[in-house]
């Protein structure tokens, strides 16, 4: 399978969004204002929001912030690297391929997954040491901002 993985990866195109992006944790009673903030922020093309019984979470544009309510937690500076392809739910190792990669270039991450790609959180700082991790392993990379 580590071959497929390698093939599947060496033809997958890097979107990277730079933001500067910002995540952040709310209780999750606060949800119903989060998600208000994130939908008066529709300008915004990359935002997520995720419920769980312990906290709100959601990432979204610096420069939104504005629009939610002040967080519990708060981590600034995250750019986004989307694994452009569509993933089957069957594909094993692609996840496991690139932390492996980012994690030889000590570069932390963070992983998303949407239905059908993977979203990878990067410190602005350290992208260029993420994508010098990446450049061997996938595809062409293309800018979205």
């Amino acid at each position: 399978m580590t071959s497929n993985v390698e093939d599947l990866l060496s033809r997958t195109p890097l979107i990277v969004r730079r933001g500067p992006y910002a995540l952040g944790s709310w209780l999750p009673a606060q949800m119903s204002a989060v998600y208000a903030g994130l939908l008066r922020a529709q300008n915004c093309f990359f935002n997520l929001a995720l419920l769980d019984e312990k906290e709100a979470t959601a990432l979204i544009l610096e420069k939104y912030l504005f629009e939610l309510p002040p967080a519990r937690k708060l981590e600034k500076g995250w750019a986004v690297v989307t694994l452009d392809v569509d993933l089957a739910w069957d594909v094993v190792g692609v996840l496991n391929r690139i932390a492996q990669h980012l994690s030889a270039a000590r570069v932390p991450t963070g992983a998303l997954a949407a239905f059908s790609r993977d979203h990878f959180l990067i410190q602005r700082d350290r992208l260029d040491d993420a994508l010098a991790a990446l450049e061997p392993v996938c595809g062409d990379v293309v800018f979205h901002d």
